[in-house]
């Protein structure tokens, strides 16, 4: 499955960032990664259409939580080499 550069970039970031108390939201992504504040919804939204990304609750302050999952692994080790 092909992913873009953004969304490469997306699935990276939900790869390495830890998660042991709390997952990002769309914003927190968008913002860490240098972008406005919806700029990863799109490609979270696809992300989790194809099951590579799922969304995983609520933020206290609003936003949508995500997750990679392991097929989002596995698509982000083949875009790797």
């Amino acid at each position: 499955m092909k992913l873009t550069d953004a969304q490469t970039k997306v699935l990276q970031y939900l790869a390495e960032r830890p998660t042991v108390y709390t997952h990002p939201t769309g914003p927190e992504i968008s913002t860490a990664l240098g972008h406005v504040a919806y700029w990863a919804s799109a490609k979270l939204a696809s992300l989790e259409k194809k099951g590579l990304a799922e969304r995983v609750g609520s933020a206290v302050g609003g936003g949508n939580q995500y997750r990679i999952t392991p097929a989002g692994r596995n698509a982000l080790d083949k875009e790797r080499g």
